[in-house]
């Protein structure tokens, strides 16, 4: 039997750990979840009434780790990275710690508008509490809260907020340091939820609760979770390490999104020779009096490389102001109302069908011009398309991840996001993300917190991004 395969198939700490001796110690415990639904009588749900799910948990210096059966997942908060593991296969993908806020956020918003309509609607008694979709989300909808308020029952406390019960805190438990606590907290966050104020006073109490109880609604009833915790030790290894594991890649029949995120994530960056290439392409096709071509080659040679339409010639400039379908285009990408953007999409249209239905640019314009539209899917398909043919095109891995986030696919927004900056870092384009990055961890700093960050920058991606049906990886949230 080989060191390797032993490593993989040993105890949970030795499996997930290379630590060192001299690290200071984290914590570990294992953890019985029980959940108990209760839905009103007019809803019908496949969910089981009752079920019980048991995982180890190990809370390191700058990470945690939670096992459940084969599959276990690390979050790291020194590098803002979540791999999930597959104990089994011995592979990993890895994804943004960003997407897990990025999507709560416009999760919350959008719950929020649910409850918007209900109310105008004159049926909000249907309408889930912002108590519980805060507590669900781990997240506020709004700063300005009142505190938490005891009620003491026969050895625990029931503690309530605008008269919502959210934990049942019994007095028993581990007693821990801060650090510890504040990481048993930020487990909760990642992993079952938890009103942020909750989460705050577990992170303040010394201590790792042996048996507590949270309490959801949701629309169709409300739900129990006893958290029993057991089998508590201080002796868990500090950090840990994935050179027992490789990074998956996608199969061969694996779907078109996940294929080209996982061939995205191996490109090496844009080399200096890229925007010399498009430049003598562009070069070519003025002198076979293409400047349509031409132009769209540099728009190419600007979204792959972030290099910009000039040092033309005069008569480059003449046969540009003289091309009518340049004209055409500028114009129509220039529309801002929908009748507008609708009419701009028919002449792009129209100009993929003279120029070609494979033309990257036009199709890369086509699919802006329908997210403009809100046509998430459709766009999605386009970008698809470009980045198959040009996947070097990196400014396109930034309108892909916007068209995902939209369609509350944050995990697969971010992979698509980190392959385009890890292909060319500069690029404009990425100011966007960038930017709502830093307003994340501005906003909700708590889901950042356990471990010196590392600096906020491009951070490539190394495993194949989520699939709509298979979840494995996103949180256990209701």
């Amino acid at each position: 039997m080989t060191a390797l395969f032993t490593l993989r198939h040993a105890s949970l700490a030795a499996v997930l750990l290379l630590a060192s001796a001299a690290a200071q110690a984290g914590v570990a415990f294992h953890l019985a979840v029980t959940t108990e639904r209760q839905n009103h009588p007019d809803v019908k749900t496949s969910l089981p009434a009752r079920v019980t799910q048991d995982s180890d948990i190990v809370l390191g210096r700058h990470y945690l780790s939670v096992r459940t059966g084969k599959h276990m997942t690390v979050l790291d908060f020194s590098a803002r990275r979540r791999h999930e593991i597959d104990l089994a296969a011995a592979t990993y993908d890895s994804y943004s710690l960003f997407d897990a806020v990025g999507y709560r956020s416009i999760e919350l918003r959008h719950r929020q508008g649910i409850a918007g309509v209900l109310q105008a609607g004159g049926v909000e008694q249907h309408a889930t509490p912002r108590v519980y979709e805060e507590q669900a989300l781990s997240v506020l909808a709004d700063k300005r809260r009142g505190p938490l308020l005891p009620h003491v029952l026969d050895g625990a406390v029931l503690w309530s907020l605008d008269q919502q019960p959210l934990l049942n805190l019994a007095i028993g438990g581990s007693p821990v340091g801060d650090d510890d606590a504040r990481a048993f907290a930020q487990f909760l966050r990642y992993t079952w939820g938890g009103h942020p104020l909750v989460l705050d006073m577990l992170a303040g109490g010394k201590r790792i609760p042996a048996d507590f109880t949270l309490h959801y609604q949701e629309v169709g009833g409300s739900v129990t979770r006893r958290f029993r915790i057991s089998r508590v030790s201080a002796d868990a290894p500090a950090n840990y390490a994935l050179a027992a594991y490789w990074p998956r890649q996608a199969a061969a029949g694996a779907p078109p999104l996940e294929r080209l995120l996982d061939q995205a994530a191996r490109l090496p960056p844009l080399d200096a020779q890229a925007h010399p290439a498009l430049r003598a392409e562009a070069e070519r096709l003025f002198a076979a009096d293409k400047p349509f071509e031409a132009f769209l080659t540099m728009l190419d040679d600007h979204f792959s490389t972030g290099a910009l339409v000039e040092k033309l010639s005069r008569e480059q400039q003449q046969a540009m102001q003289a091309c009518e379908s340049i004209h055409v285009l500028t114009r129509a990408l220039l529309a801002k109302d929908k009748e507008g953007i609708a009419a701009a999409l028919a002449t792009v249209q129209d100009l993929r069908a003279q120029t070609g239905m494979e033309q990257p640019v036009l199709a890369l314009f086509e699919g802006n011009l329908r997210a403009k539209l809100g046509q998430w899917p459709e766009a999605t398909a386009l970008y698809l398309q470009v980045l198959q043919a040009k996947p070097r095109m990196a400014a396109v891995y930034q309108d892909l991840g916007d068209a995902l986030l939209a369609q509350f696919d944050a995990p697969n927004a971010w992979r698509s996001w980190d392959a385009g900056r890890a292909l060319a870092p500069g690029l404009r384009q990425f100011h966007k993300v960038n930017g709502l990055e830093r307003s994340l961890l501005e906003a909700y700093p708590a889901f950042f917190t356990g471990g010196a960050p590392a600096p906020l920058k491009d951070q490539p991606s190394t495993s194949r991004p989520a699939s709509r049906t298979k979840t494995v990886g996103s949180t256990n949230l209701p």
